[in-house]
This record gives C-alpha cells, sequence and structure tokens, in this order.
C-alpha cells in the first residue's frame, strides 16, 4: 500500500464522519504544476504526488475501489481564462484490472460542464508514454498530448496533461475546448 492510499485511507474514514464529505476518495488533483504529470506506466499503476497537492492515487488502487460496481465520478474543473467552477458528474464508474490495461466504464453525465467530455473514452484502455493502448493509427496520444488518460483517437479531455501548457497539450475538457487551471476527480459508493 503506498503512503498516497494510506493517508488517503485514513481522510476517507475521517470524512465518513462527516455529513457534508459522505464518502468521496479523491482519486487525482491538479491545481499548480508542482508535480509532473508525464509519467510512465508503472508510475500510473503506483500512483504518485501528495494527496494535499497534486497528485494520482493509483491505477491498481483505483480499480480495487471500484472493480465491484455501484460507484459515481466527480470531477471538478475552473477554467483558465473565465475562473469559472465546473462540475460534471457520472452516476457510473468503474475501473477495470491491469490485465485489461485498466479499461474506463463510464455513463450517466451530469452536471454544469456543458459537455460530456468522457463518456466519448468509455471502454477504453488507459494508456501512457511507454503503453500505447490507444486506437490512433498515427501515434501514442499519451505522448503526442504529454500525458496519460483513457485515450481514443485522443479524444475530448485531457485531465494528465502539461499543466502549463495553454493547447491541446495543456489540461482540458471539451466544453468547447477549454484549458483548465483546476481538476479534481473523485468517487464514492452510490447513495
Amino acid at each position: 500500500m503506498s503512503a498516497i492510499t494510506m493517508e488517503l485511507q485514513l481522510r476517507s474514514e475521517e470524512e465518513k464522519k462527516s455529513p457534508a464529505a459522505k464518502g468521496w476518495i479523491d482519486f487525482q488533483r491538479r491545481m499548480n504544476g508542482h508535480v509532473d504529470f508525464y509519467r510512465g506506466w508503472n508510475d500510473y499503476v503506483k500512483g504518485f504526488g501528495n494527496s494535499e497537492g497534486e497528485f494520482w492515487l493509483g491505477l491498481e488502487e483505483l480499480h480495487e475501489r471500484t472493480k465491484y460496481g455501484n460507484m459515481e465520478l466527480e470531477i471538478h474543473m475552473t477554467t483558465n481564462d473565465t475562473g469559472i467552477p465546473l462540475v460534471a458528474k457520472y452516476s457510473n464508474f468503474q475501473v477495470g484490472p491491469g490485465s485489461d490495461k485498466y479499461r474506463l466504464t463510464v455513463s450517466g453525465f451530469s452536471g454544469n460542464a456543458s459537455h460530456d467530455a468522457l463518456t466519448y473514452h468509455n471502454n477504453r484502455q488507459f494508456s501512457t508514454k511507454d503503453a500505447d493502448h490507444d486506437n490512433w493509427s498515427r501515434g501514442n496520444c499519451a505522448s503526442d498530448y504529454k500525458g496519460a488518460w483513457w485515450y481514443i483517437n485522443c479524444g475530448h479531455s485531457n485531465l494528465i496533461g502539461n499543466f502549463n501548457k495553454t493547447d491541446a497539450k495543456g489540461i482540458w475538457w471539451r466544453l468547447p475546448y477549454r484549458i483548465l487551471r483546476y481538476t479534481e476527480m473523485k468517487v464514492r459508493r452510490k447513495l
């Protein structure tokens, strides 16, 4: 169990005592560019960063927490240009096992993000710069977009791109296309 996993597990237990938190488990946060997210497969499997700042929980931990289904996802984002806070909610979220390259299952969009930019990636395997599982015939989306994600022909969202870029190699969500300065992804068992 990684230090991030242990820290988040303790925080999760504390949050269960708070009626406002209702069991949410953060698994990704981007806020200042202090952590390099352009990493290889093993880092994404294990997780990295600091849960008080920028981090990725880890694909294996995410699979373990979602493998039985009945999970929902919230993505909190702030646009770079206007600073408007946005939320994309998904009533169904699951990450498959490592043997299937942590395949994404997601559906049931709602929220004020104005566009569902994640369901397009449904049923896709996770890709990193050194593990190309997308179906783009002209290259590796993770390498080209300087990130990692459940890419399909690169896609409609890239929440793990380069923090300091203001183009497709940055952190973006199709709103239509907007660069983001803050993202946080979290899951919980459906209430």
